[in-house]
């Protein structure tokens, strides 16, 4: 199945939840609260580390940081978010 990854985002964050900051992702996929993550290019290697050690299936965002904070509609870098519930989003199905 083909999506398109940025319109999946704009709809898990807005009907299902999610949570932003390499920090709480982090927490959130060793705790296994979390049904995806999905990692900038420039994510730093220690927190890429942190999360593929655990069993949460990673989705690469083709950009960096930079243009995954705009694309969750957000005015700031995000590294690493954690869907928690993807809503009506169907994001799970890109992993």
């Amino acid at each position: 199945m083909d999506i398109n990854i940025d319109k999946a985002l704009i709809k898990v964050i807005r009907t299902g939840e999610v949570i932003i900051g390499s920090n709480r992702t982090i927490d959130a996929a060793m705790k296994n609260e979390a049904k995806m993550i999905v990692l900038a290019t420039n994510c730093p290697a220690d927190i890429r580390a942190k999360i593929e050690s655990t069993d949460i299936p990673i989705l690469n965002y083709p950009g960096t940081g930079t243009e995954l904070g705009p694309a969750c509609g957000k005015p700031f870098m995000i590294a690493a978010i954690a869907i928690i519930d993807n809503g009506e989003s169907d994001i799970l199905a890109a992993a």
